[in-house]
């Protein structure tokens, strides 16, 4: 939407001029039906117009009709004046972008690794010519179809789909619960297919959805809070920004997001924006709530009426600002009269009455993840003193004068290697330390090669282990009434998550869920009661809430009827040796109803990540365990493959030397996962492939440049493949797809621009497709589209390669949303 240009906007020298005398500046660029003038905006970042009634009409005031990432280059209006296409460049990449203006909308012709430039319109208005280049190599002159700015459809049923890629990524996806103050009600995020939303619960009753967002405008909902009485949730709406501080755009918005924190009842109403920031939190007394913007933490005062609803919500302010960094991990003292946060490296406090702040001393020393003792008068937290081994330190509220608890030991476990605080991506993060009752403090320690449980005294002592066995504690969570701690693991069930229950000062720990199921991400409610996110082989995540006696309710949403919930296969755990060194690995094998022949191996990303028999808690890991079971749906013999570097196998595991780089110890774990695929019944040599994200597209193109003679087809999404796959091009002669969104902020788009040049200037025989997702990030699944067209591209792709030639009978198109 054309935004109005207003006293004190500067959008460069020769727009400013304008003001004064409204006329197009020197260079401005006319529409062919005299309406419209455009141009760029001294920074390149925008496109600035002008625009009248008829050619004899008085130019009006400027606006700025679009900013975009990267910058802004040749201007050239369609023949119809209708629509302005444009250079994109974004340093080693560019795009010819086009602006719709009835639609207000920002597409992208034929998005590529390369750089394109020159854009000419075709007669029609409906083609587009420009000019693509690659370092080494002449450059293309190619002609392509302008964006479509209509409405989206899911590509239609492919050959011999038993179920479509929108069918099974339509699925619901349940992020971690956040408990009211006073443990009686829940709100917890969700996503489905465009929809992203907010469902709220109170123990006892259905759950019911308190915020939609139904447009798939590709902007994440995160950090819930919810006040003490459950009468209002805050959460954040958008992306963190990138090195440019930009905030994720994957819709290409001609005004681009910000990340804003709002607030909404749980009863009725509509959420309300407070401004830009993050990590909301309430006061115990539900009178004010808070979040961090920058250097500041801001402030709101909150109204309720008799009956405990929200009435009204004060104009946003500082409460305090910071001279520098940015503070964190905003924790209220139990009776809210003080605010603790984290701010570089060290542990502040607030008082709440004098809006003071002090700091905890710790010259030479690292501290973080400060947490209050149950009543309020100490404050526990974690130091780090390069060269030491951690440690756990205790400071008087009062003073903040600090002592040492206890330090580990040095050797295993001397780095301390904490609990995942965010166990679903969207969730507040969690407490590292945790209080008892009784003055004990509990935490995690690898001191015998596990993450597990310890406890010990705050007056010091030897610490107790809490969780033994084999396999590891991933969250935790302190009781309500600090007597005992509620925890996630694959303790005596690797290849899953199951609750348990155990008190600071040991004893057998007891199991509060279990099954052929996984549960995540814990929330302790009053009463006794947990809620928590579980996930089985054919249910995605989905929020419940156990009651003390074992009564379980279900929150929404629900599935659709188009989900395929009968269709899917249950992998099976297995394990077999690596190439090299024979290690044991494990992986989950999913054996199709109707084998085909076909074979994939899928490696995770991370790599510090482990795969589940079912459902994932992550939701890059929901959509790619979703993809394993459409290719099992094809008859494929589908093998993930938990190589080393990956988590919860022990610290020997995830810390093996020579991992990555030009060793890739980890690559010898694929090698035998292959072997072992190509002894299943039926798998043939032929129809064996390989696909994976992120560090699993790095070992998919090392696979694919290593062993052709093994993978027949490669699908990369987002690898950091790099200097590794191009030493090895040589050899690398399978058919290969490479998808990536350019504003990935995990791994560095212009890694995928290398290996993409390299191909192309020094193997063109090589058979290689690509697919670019313009503002996407990571894992390209922002929205549903982008999400699908991935996904589809991708499954097609390897099928084809797969099944090359084959007549294949076509299927119905589904009903997808």
């Amino acid at each position: 939407m054309a935004v109005a240009l207003v006293a004190g906007v500067d959008f460069g020298t020769a727009a400013a001029a304008q003001a004064a005398a409204p006329s197009p500046p020197p260079g401005a660029v006319l529409s062919p039906d005299g309406r419209q003038a455009a141009w760029v905006s001294d920074d390149a970042k925008s496109i600035w117009s002008e625009t009248r009634a008829n050619a004899k009409k008085d130019w009006r005031d400027p606006e700025r009709l679009l900013s975009i990432r990267g910058t802004v280059g040749k201007l050239v209006f369609s023949p119809d004046s209708k629509q302005l296409a444009f250079e994109n460049p974004r340093g080693d990449h560019g795009f010819i972008a086009v602006y719709d203006v009835k639609t207000d909308q920002i597409g992208y012709v034929d998005p590529s690794f390369g750089t394109d430039s020159a854009p000419a319109w075709a007669p029609s208005g409906r083609q587009i010519s420009f000019v693509r280049s690659y370092p080494g190599i002449p450059d293309q002159s190619l002609t392509k179809p302008v964006p479509s700015f209509g409405p989206w459809t899911p590509p239609p049923a492919r050959a011999n789909d038993v179920f479509t890629v929108a069918d099974i990524l339509q699925a619901p996806i349940a992020y971690g619960p956040e408990a009211s103050g006073d443990g009686r009600s829940i709100a917890y995020i969700t996503r489905a297919a465009y929809d992203r939303g907010i469902y709220f619960m109170r123990s006892g009753s259905p759950s019911h959805r308190i915020v939609n967002y139904p447009d798939d405008d590709g902007q994440e909902l995160s950090q819930l809070a919810v006040s003490r009485a459950g009468g209002a949730i805050a959460y954040v709406r958008g992306s963190s920004p990138n090195s440019d501080g930009e905030i994720l755009n994957p819709a290409s918005t001609p005004d681009p997001p910000h990340r804003e924190v709002y607030i909404v009842a749980s009863r009725a109403g509509k959420p309300r924006l407070l401004g830009d920031g993050l990590a909301p939190a309430f006061t115990p007394d539900d009178r004010m709530m808070v979040w961090v913007n920058g250097t500041s933490i801001m402030s709101a005062a909150l109204t309720w009426d008799d009956q405990g609803k929200l009435a009204d919500v004060g104009s946003p302010e500082p409460l305090l600002t910071v001279p520098s960094g940015s503070p964190s991990n905003l924790r209220f003292s139990p009776d809210g009269s003080k605010l603790l946060y984290a701010r570089s490296n060290g542990v502040e406090v607030l008082d709440m009455g004098t809006y003071t702040p002090a700091a905890i001393a710790h010259t030479g020393a690292s501290d973080a993840n400060p947490v209050w003792s149950p009543d309020g008068t100490q404050i526990a937290f974690r130091r780090t003193v390069s060269g030491q081994p951690w440690a756990i330190w205790v400071a008087d509220a009062a003073t903040l004068t600090p002592r040492r608890v206890w330090q580990a030991s040095p050797g295993l476990g001397s780095s301390y290697y904490a609990l995942d605080g965010n166990p679903t991506f969207e969730s507040q993060p969690g407490d590292q330390l945790m209080w008892s009752d009784d003055g004990t403090l509990a935490f995690v320690w690898e001191a015998d090669g596990w993450r597990h449980l310890y406890s010990v005294p705050v007056a010091g002592g030897t610490p107790t282990l809490l969780t033994p066995g084999d396999g590891e504690v991933e969250t935790a969570q302190v009781t309500r009434d600090h007597k005992a701690i509620i925890y996630a693991t694959n303790i005596g069930d690797i290849a899953r998550r199951h609750l348990f229950s155990v008190g600071f000062h040991g004893g057998a720990p007891e199991a509060i869920t279990g099954g052929r199921p996984s549960q995540w991400a814990p929330a302790l409610l009053a009463d006794g009661a947990v809620a928590y996110v579980e996930g089985s082989y054919n249910v995605p995540p989905t929020v419940y809430i156990r009651d003390a006696v074992g009564n379980v309710s279900k929150g929404g949403p629900d599935l659709p009827d188009s989900y395929p919930v009968n269709q899917l296969v249950e992998p099976q755990p297995v394990t077999f040796p690596s190439s090299v060194d024979h290690q044991t690995v494990h992986g989950q094998l999913f054996v199709p109803a109707h084998p085909t022949g076909c074979g994939v191996i899928f490696p995770h990303g991370g790599p510090s990540r482990q795969m589940l028999l079912g459902y994932h808690y992550y939701d890059t890991y929901t959509v790619l365990y979703e993809m394993n079971q459409y290719f099992a749906s094809h008859g494929c013999v589908v093998l993930s493959v938990d190589y080393r570097g990956g988590i919860m196998y022990g610290n020997a595991w995830r810390t093996f030397p020579g991992r990555g780089g030009t060793s890739a110890s980890e690559y010898q774990d694929i090698q035998g996962g292959a072997a072992f695929l190509l002894a299943q019944p039926g798998v043939e040599p032929a129809k064996v492939g390989i696909y994976g994200l992120s560090y699993g597209g790095y070992l998919t193109t090392l696979g694919v440049s290593r062993n052709s003679d093994i993978f027949k087809v490669a699908w990369d999404l987002a690898g950091n493949a790099g200097s590794a796959a191009i030493a090895n091009l040589a050899s690398w002669t399978a058919p290969t797809l490479i998808e990536h969104g350019d504003d990935d902020r995990n791994v560095n788009f212009s890694s995928n621009v290398a290996v993409v040049n390299a191909i192309k200037a020094q193997k063109p025989q090589l058979e290689l497709a690509t697919q670019v997702m313009p503002n996407e990030q990571h894992e390209s699944y922002m929205r549903f589209r982008d999400l699908v067209d991935v996904y589809d591209t991708g499954g097609q792709w390897m099928l084809e390669h797969l099944f090359p030639g084959e007549a294949r009978a076509t299927v119905p198109a589904t009903t997808a949303p």
